[in-house]
């Protein structure tokens, strides 16, 4: 947010759950003069404040886990003006394999460790999108240029991979917070380098 303030001509306001990290940014933006220039507002990203309203709105790696990406994307529309953008970075589900014991399995994990509530293709999105008043600009599949198969991610898989042997205890591990991560990163790993998901940046206008 302040490398944006500092590049854009207005306000920039950010959105988290977490009073910590609204505290932690608050004093961010003390110590670099921006206090004028930027905020963080501590809320539901689904129960946004009816005013006011933004030229463009930017998520990062979080729509994914709205519990309704359908009932989400209206609710940012009405907090956009006439023209504004909804700019979303994400991981998509694609159609390739579907059915597939293996890649059903391999998105469960994915939902279940990183606690994932809406996971759609692209498709879907442009369609609820269009719903709802959006019409789609861009759409830029970030996949290639994703580093994956580094040797921590082996080590992870390797981990991961022996707690399958014991479903039972995978069942535990993935309701403990380190696990989970662990768990539902691996089978992004997965997901991603058999391209059952994919990495996207999409532009959404609204009319």
């Amino acid at each position: 947010m302040v490398r944006l303030a500092r590049e854009v001509d207005g306000f920039v306001s950010g959105v988290t759950i977490s009073r910590v990290q609204a505290e932690i940014a608050a004093k961010r933006f003390d110590r670099e003069g921006l206090t004028d220039r930027c905020d963080v507002i501590c809320a539901d990203f689904a129960e946004l404040p009816a005013e006011p309203h933004y030229d463009a709105m930017v998520a990062v790696e979080a729509v994914v886990h709205s519990p309704s990406l359908e009932n989400l994307i209206p609710s940012l529309v009405d907090r956009l003006r006439p023209g504004g953008r909804l700019i979303l970075c994400d991981d998509w589900a694609t159609e390739k394999d579907r059915g597939l014991a293996a890649r059903e399995r391999c998105l469960d994990q994915f939902r279940a460790g990183w606690r994932v509530g809406s996971l759609h293709t692209v498709a879907e999105l442009v369609a609820m999108s269009e719903r709802a008043g959006l019409r789609l600009v861009e759409d830029l599949d970030l996949t290639p240029y994703l580093h994956l198969g580094r040797p921590r991610d082996r080590v992870i898989k390797l981990a991961v991979g022996a707690t399958a042997l014991l479903p039972r205890l995978r069942n535990r591990l993935v309701e403990m917070p380190f696990w989970a991560n662990m768990i539902g990163g691996s089978a992004l790993q997965a997901g991603l380098s058999r391209r059952w998901l994919e990495y996207h940046l999409i532009v959404l206008e609204k009319a």
